[in-house]
């Protein structure tokens, strides 16, 4: 089952943007088939907001390639992947905000 998160942003476009050149710069790394989808935005009240959905081979291939990273961070298992991505995200430029959609 596919992880999603929702994720928001005041960056607009410029947001959205900088998450698909993260997640691409991620793919890329882990060397995975698996795949990542980002969902249609909308806007309210000054935040943009759209998915992004994470398959399971490439959440396996995170999960190897930055396991040394993940373990550091206290919670369960995919509470530490989504504290994991967020700062991912942000380190690379993306000024968003994420939380598990199916949480």
């Amino acid at each position: 089952m596919a992880i999603v998160y929702r994720v928001k942003t005041t960056d607009g476009a410029g947001g959205r943007l900088a998450v698909r050149r993260a997640m691409s710069h991620m793919h890329t790394g882990c060397a995975s088939a698996g795949a990542y989808r980002i969902g249609p935005d909308s806007a309210s009240m000054g935040w943009t907001f759209f998915t992004l959905s994470i398959d399971d081979a490439l959440e396996e291939a995170i999960g190897a390639k930055f396991a040394d990273m993940i373990r550091r961070y206290r919670g369960k298992a995919h509470e530490k992947l989504d504290s994991f991505m967020s700062d991912y995200l942000e380190s690379r430029g993306s000024n968003v905000r994420i939380s598990r959609a199916d949480a």
